[in-house]
């Protein structure tokens, strides 16, 4: 279902949950209880941070999507999130304050932060016995560099992250490693997220979710027909509605959009879906996200009509966490990742692949979060050849500074 902006917050309602004081009721027989994920203070003030930030990702998205006139797209603000966690223990000083600032963290909070990611990769997937959900993360890093035994210690306790050191000089082999562990974290999903590696990069610093479930209220399949599906610009097209009447769902409306919550299992997990009302569109409700947030309604029975669909949607972030007040990571002369390696480096891109399938039984989807990490030099490898032998420029130079005194060309008279 290639033109409808869904926003999918499968893992991110666990939190809206939270942050409301608000349990979806649970109708399983005693053996698939909902409980809600155990908290410190602070800790529940992380979940603040993230939601927030969610929706401010969110509404960047839908802009961008809107000005490459994009139908629809589909992300995982928190695989982003847990990759972005990673990376926040490569940087020192303002990079690193820069990171915690994106994602509503304090400055100085590292450790707390990693503690809490730790909790969610733990607690996360155990919350819900009929909803499978993975969480993986890794660092493919260049073999004839080194990553800081502190760094690689602290994204193997916390992220649970699995490092390899692979020859980034043969590309195309390194590049397959890298997707063949993406498809396996996915259940296939994603097959590939890169073409090729760079020689030159420093490391790959990867997230993949990967979330699987039932709806509690299932759709009869004999119900789904087709119908009219009209478009934001007033188009309409046929596509396949499944429906639904007579069932309670958590609902809530406001004076632009009407707001509903579709649980699968125990309720641990929800879709939620945001329809605008007539006069506004995805965009703005996206917008209004990161303003207003999103709080669960009440149950109201409910005559239910969803579209099935799938979709696959691949987004570079680079000018989105820029936007969002990460700049100094993506800049060599100003980012400072040496607690990674002692060699210098810089974030050369962050990219997400995402896909989703949802049908009469339930949703299947996947995320994969990259950071590629690129090195601002590295020294030669094997013999290099320089021959003179066509004009070039020459400079001669202070060596403690690099200030250059004088400066010419040589065309050979």
């Amino acid at each position: 279902m290639k033109r409808i902006a869904w926003i999918l917050m499968f893992a991110l309602l666990p939190f809206l949950t939270v942050s409301c004081g608000e349990v979806i009721p649970n109708d399983d027989n005693g053996d698939n209880p909902y409980k809600p994920l155990s908290l410190s203070t602070k800790q529940a003030g992380y979940v603040a941070a993230g939601n927030d930030f969610a929706f401010r990702f969110i509404g960047q998205v839908a802009d961008q999507a809107a000005k490459n006139k994009e139908d629809a797209w589909f992300v995982s603000p928190l695989s982003l999130q847990l990759a972005l966690g990673m990376l926040l223990n490569g940087a020192q000083g303002e990079t690193a304050d820069e990171i915690c600032g994106l994602l509503g963290y304090g400055k100085g909070e590292t450790a707390d932060i990693n503690e809490f990611c730790k909790l969610l990769l733990k607690q996360l997937p155990a919350l819900d016995k009929k909803t499978k959900l993975t969480l993986a993360n890794a660092i493919f890093y260049n073999q004839k560099l080194t990553l800081k035994t502190p760094f690689k210690n602290t994204v193997t306790d916390y992220y649970s992250a699995e490092l390899k050191a692979l020859d980034f000089t043969k590309g195309k082999a390194a590049a397959g490693t890298i997707n063949d562990w993406c498809s396996r974290q996915t259940n296939g999903l994603i097959p590939s997220v890169i073409d090729n590696v760079e020689a030159q990069a420093l490391a790959y610093l990867i997230n993949a979710l990967y979330f699987k479930s039932e709806w509690r209220e299932k759709f009869d399949k004999n119900r789904t027909e087709a119908e009219t599906f009209t478009q934001e610009d007033g188009k309409t097209d046929k596509v396949k509605m499944m429906k639904l009447d007579g069932k309670q769902f958590n609902y809530r409306e406001s004076d632009a959009y009407q707001a509903i919550w579709l649980p699968y299992g125990n309720g641990a997990y929800s879709m939620a879906v945001l329809l605008p009302k007539k006069g506004h569109t995805v965009q703005e409700i996206s917008g209004r996200l990161a303003k207003e947030g999103i709080r669960t309604g009440s149950p109201v029975e409910t005559d239910l009509w969803l579209p099935r669909f799938e979709m696959k949607y691949h987004i570079l972030l680079n000018g989105i966490l820029q936007d969002l007040g990460m700049k100094r990571s993506f800049n060599p002369q100003t980012a400072d990742f040496l607690a990674m390696s002692e060699k210098a480096s810089y974030v050369d891109f962050v990219q997400q692949d995402a896909v989703i399938k949802v049908d009469e039984e339930g949703t299947e989807a996947a995320a994969v979060t990259v950071i590629g990490m690129m090195t601002t030099a590295i020294g030669p490898s094997g013999k290099v050849v320089f021959h003179a032998n066509r004009p070039f420029l020459y400079l001669i130079t202070e060596s403690s500074t690099g200030a250059v005194l004088f400066a010419g060309k040589y065309a050979g008279k």
